[in-house]
């Protein structure tokens, strides 16, 4: 026979007649017996074990249980749980929550010390009390929700805040019932200090308010990858407002551009219970990109398994620009993209390196530009700057990838071939030497052109590394003094 259900006073006493009597209990079937959702079910069993009844659930039975030494009293069985209050009063006595029944009338005529600690000094500050006749009581929504709830018959719950009999500010939430036995009315009060609760929540505003006001972005997923939480950051970091994201996954980040090993490399670090560290490529929700640092680390149970992941991101886009820009800084003459002189010696020595063990020829060319300093003079340093960049474009157009270009002077730049031996670097030499000289300029006098000269040593027994390749370079255009010529090998001028 299905139980009719009526209060929480009644349900509670159900659930402890079914245990009492080791009928199987599980949250399902007296969901289903009182006609109420399952998280009501939790509730009762949680409210039942505050109040002292050692209830646990039996993993090989699957049902819920009383320890096996528990047994409740007959007077269970009149389904008043005033009879049983007051027949168990040990276990009223020693319940963490307050519990107190009054009449009709208003006089309390039960109260456990819970409650005593709760309201007044001591228990028996509450009992025998009218509640009808305490101020605390009506100033703060109690004797409104009492009345009522004798006048309805209708079970209510809420927050309350008052000053106990001590003088103490006291937050609990009470729970009164109206229950009839023989006619009369009785009004049974649960109430349980809000105290410990109110700081855990303010402990959890703290911590949340701490993820918030950090300045990386703070990222909870389940293990399946869909976005739990995100911190205030993810707008700034990512475009994404918080309710676009809690659901989806962090792939609507991905910008394609972060190499797919990462991303294998990552599963498989965080997925067997390692915390795991790297650097992506990600893409705003406006299609910019950014760089991030990316700290996951898993989230276990009481059993050691992974229930979430946990993600501390870091916009680290201007860390790389900055990193970019001091390698340039580092590597590169700032005016004309060029290698500069250190790294031409550091890179050309290991090609050099390579060439001798190999047996491999490598030449060096050296080129300089014809009366940059008269441009400088009559046209100023911006028009000799352009002058030197574009020369640098007509090198690059006739190198190889595999070729090392450098600024290694004011108006002197050094190309190093591999692979290139004497009559191959000069028709580099030529070609340069040829489109140079086809380019136009203005200037404050109008239009003119510029040439260079280009001396060359390939690596021999006489020339054995890339300093001694660059200075018999550079001696052979001091030597000859020419303009708009390749120098040869040996000091004879090629073409002119």
């Amino acid at each position: 026979m299905t139980y009719k259900y009526r209060n929480k006073i009644d349900a509670l006493t159900f659930i402890l007649r079914k245990l009492n009597d080791k009928e199987r209990v599980t949250t399902g079937i007296l969901a289903q017996e009182l006609g109420v959702g399952e998280r009501s079910i939790y509730r009762y069993l949680d409210s039942l074990q505050a109040a002292g009844y050692p209830i646990y659930f039996d993993r090989d039975a699957m049902s819920y249980r009383f320890a096996d030494s528990y047994r409740l009293k007959n007077a269970l069985g009149n389904n008043d749980l005033t009879q049983v209050l007051d027949l168990d009063k040990q276990v009223v006595k020693l319940a963490a929550v307050a519990i107190a029944a009054y009449r009709s009338s208003g006089e309390c005529i039960l109260s456990n010390d819970a409650m005593g600690c709760l309201l007044g000094d001591q228990n028996r500050t509450v009992y025998g009390q009218n509640f009808r006749e305490l101020a605390p009581w009506k100033e703060a929504g109690l004797l409104d929700m009492a009345e009522y709830v004798l006048r309805s018959g209708k079970e209510q719950s809420a927050d309350f805040k008052l000053v106990s009999a001590n003088g103490r500010e006291v937050c609990f939430y009470c729970t009164m019932t109206q229950i009839v036995r023989d006619e009369e009315f009785y009004l049974v009060m649960m109430a349980q200090d809000l105290a410990p609760r109110m700081k855990k929540e303010l402990q959890v505003a703290k911590f949340f308010a701490s993820i918030n006001q950090n300045p990386n972005l703070v990222m909870i997923t389940d293990i399946d990858g869909t976005i739990k939480y995100v911190s205030e950051r993810i707008e700034e970091l990512t475009g994404y407002k918080a309710d676009e994201v809690i659901g989806q996954n962090p792939r609507i980040f991905k910008s394609r551009l972060t190499k797919p090993e990462v991303y294998s490399h990552l599963w498989d670090t965080i997925s067997h219970g390692r915390e795991w560290s790297g650097e992506m490529y990600n893409r705003r929700k406006d299609g910019a990109h950014y760089w991030e640092h990316l700290r996951i680390s898993p989230i276990f149970d009481a059993d050691s398994a992974i229930t979430h992941y946990v993600a501390v991101k870091e916009d680290i886009t201007r860390q790389k620009e900055l990193d970019e820009e001091l390698y340039q800084y580092a590597v590169l003459d700032n005016l004309t993209g060029a290698f500069n002189l250190r790294m031409l010696l550091n890179l050309g020595g290991r090609e050099v390196t390579l060439a001798r063990r190999y047996g491999r020829p490598i030449t060096m060319l050296v080129l300089d530009v014809d009366s940059l300093n008269k441009v400088n003079h009559i046209n100023g340093h911006t028009v000799g700057d352009e002058v030197l960049r574009q020369v640098v474009l007509v090198c690059r157009a006739q190198m190889r990838t595999t070729d090392i270009l450098a600024r290694i002077d004011g108006d002197s730049f050094g190309l190093l071939l591999p692979e290139a031996d004497r009559h191959g670097a000069w028709q580099v030499a030529e070609r340069i030497r040829r489109q140079v000289a086809e380019l136009e300029f203005t200037g404050a006098e109008g239009q003119f052109s510029c040439t260079v000269s280009v001396a060359g040593a390939p690596l021999s027994g006489v020339h054995q590394g890339v300093e001694c390749m660059l200075r018999s370079s550079r001696r052979l255009l001091q030597q000859h003094d020419l303009t708009n010529s390749v120098v040869g090998f040996h000091g004879d001028p090629i073409s002119s």
